[in-house]
């Protein structure tokens, strides 16, 4: 698993920055009992708009057209409960590395705050096992998304683990709510989702306000691991939104509901050459140009060193944070969109 994580103390209690001291009293404030707000009487039809193929685009294949109506309404539970189920494994990640955190950090308010996460996050575990259990069953971890867990949790800096988490799983997560959250006409999702979407954006809040002065007092060699970490993390995090390699493990989802994984991807192929774009929905929140990208590049990561790496993948290290300094001002994302 790598070198132990040093452990740090602060014996002062000193609250020395009062943003990160409006977070945690906003995260207390903010805590939700989902037995309590949330109504779990609410039936959940599998067969009902989970997710709404004019919102994904993924869902719009000429492939699926071919499908009688209830082999699709099978696959589309199988395949809202497989996306959810990565999103849940995401979520169970955040809790054991907020965990790791609570030690981890320097200072007194952030320990606070990542405690408070780390009860957050029990909770969105506790929420999507749940509501994919009404759905259909919990998918396996996709085995992009575990590698880049295991990278996180073994690092030995915590500032590799906070980029690794507040910065681009959180921020995909914070995006990926908001984008599932339009897309599904289920009222127990999109309500479950309200509330997640509030955690969310509290930490991504923190990562933005606390991240770049651990990375600017780093030893050079030490800070230009955590610059390869993060390069590494996001080539790894887009190959797995992007990529064929996103498809791993999707095999389960297709045989259940009566598709051929090799017809499939026979199709996938051909209406991709044909011109089929599997591109985000406008008015969807645009996860990497708005809120990953970004806050890699404000804690300080792309350094003239590891820039030409950034191009040589392909990757633009776009640097407006407006959707960044909105959630850093107001600990919250009230915009729907980039």
């Amino acid at each position: 698993m790598g070198d132990a994580l040093e452990v740090l103390w602060d014996w002062s209690y000193e609250i020395e920055q009062s943003r990160l001291e409006e977070l945690y009293v906003k995260a207390k404030r903010e805590q939700w009992n989902a037995d309590v707000a949330l109504d779990w009487s609410r039936v959940v039809d599998p067969a009902g708009r989970i997710l709404d193929p004019e919102r994904m685009a993924f869902l719009r294949m000429d492939f699926f057209k071919g499908l009688s109506k209830s082999q699709m309404d099978g696959f589309n539970a199988r395949y809202s409960a497989w996306v959810l189920s990565q999103l849940l494994h995401g979520e169970q990640g955040a809790l054991m590395v907020a965990g790791q955190l609570v030690s981890a950090v320097p200072d007194y308010e952030a320990k606070l705050y990542v405690a408070s996460q780390a009860m957050d996050e029990a909770r969105h575990v506790e929420v999507f096992a749940r509501y994919i259990r009404r759905l259909d069953r919990i998918y396996p971890v996709q085995p992009i998304l575990r590698g880049i867990l295991d990278r996180i949790m073994s690092s030995p800096f915590w500032q590799a683990k906070m980029v690794g988490m507040q910065v681009i799983l959180e921020g995909l997560a914070l995006g990926s709510f908001i984008n599932v959250r339009a897309a599904t006409a289920c009222d127990l999702l999109r309500d479950a989702l309200a509330y997640v979407i509030k955690d969310e954006a509290r930490h991504v809040a923190f990562g933005s306000l606390y991240l770049g002065r651990g990375i600017a007092e780093m030893h050079p060699d030490d800070r230009a691991v955590v610059e390869d970490f993060a390069l590494d993390a996001t080539r790894l995090t887009l190959l797995m939104r992007r990529g064929m390699e996103g498809f791993e493990g999707f095999d389960a989802v297709l045989r259940e509901s009566g598709i051929d994984p090799a017809d499939f991807l026979k199709a996938l192929y051909a209406e991709v050459a044909g011109g089929f774009q599997l591109a985000s929905t406008p008015g969807s929140v645009h996860t990497f140009r708005g809120l990953v990208l970004p806050g890699i590049v404000r804690a300080g990561l792309v350094s003239d060193r590891v820039r030409p790496a950034y191009e040589s993948a392909r990757i633009e290290p776009f640097s407006d944070t407006a959707l960044l300094d909105e959630i850093e001002r107001t600990g919250a994302l009230e915009r729907p969109s980039a």
